[in-house]
């Protein structure tokens, strides 16, 4: 399975007027650009993904919906889970992840679950992952979703997404063209 484990974009800060609370914080302007951004990355490199998933909190349903509008995923393929709140079980969400029967997912969850989501897929929870806001971590797995199954393949910032950067993993070329 290739997942791509997706820290919802900047959101609107705690404790500012009429956000009485954190599950109600959404995305600020600056967050709507980087998921936009972030989408249009992924079609530039032609990464498709199956279905999307996302914490039922609004900055990750909405930053999920600013992927799925440029890449117009069709509403079938988005899915809502408590898996991806903070708190949620890697091992339930395994099994959720497993039920899709796809091939590949895009992940929409929080700090400090995601991270800790990508270091159980590779092998520990206490891995140091530190996936910035509206940055990736693409993990992929041949056999069964568990602890240490999948292999990181790369990590990228919301800053590659928005310069339009290379291919993650891609070399230069060489030569005086280069």
């Amino acid at each position: 399975m290739h997942i791509y484990l997706i820290r919802h974009a900047e959101a609107v800060a705690r404790g500012e007027p009429g956000i009485q609370t954190d599950e109600e914080r959404p995305l600020t302007d600056t967050g709507r650009r980087q998921a936009r951004e972030l989408a249009t990355a992924f079609q530039r490199h032609q990464i498709q993904v199956d279905a999307i998933v996302q914490s039922g909190l609004l900055r990750a349903l909405q930053t999920a919906e600013e992927l799925a509008g440029v890449w117009g995923t069709a509403p079938d393929k988005m899915h809502q889970t408590d898996h991806l709140a903070p708190g949620g079980k890697p091992r339930k969400l395994a099994r959720f992840l497993e039920g899709l029967g796809v091939e590949s997912v895009a992940l929409v969850g929080h700090q400090p679950d995601i991270d800790e989501l990508t270091g159980w897929l590779i092998g520990s929870k206490k891995a140091a992952i530190d996936i910035a806001k509206a940055g990736v971590a693409y993990v992929e797995s041949s056999e069964e979703l568990g602890k240490g199954t999948g292999s990181l393949v790369w990590l990228i910032t919301p800053d590659w997404a928005a310069k339009g950067s290379p291919a993650p993993g891609a070399r230069p070329k060489a030569g005086k063209d280069a």
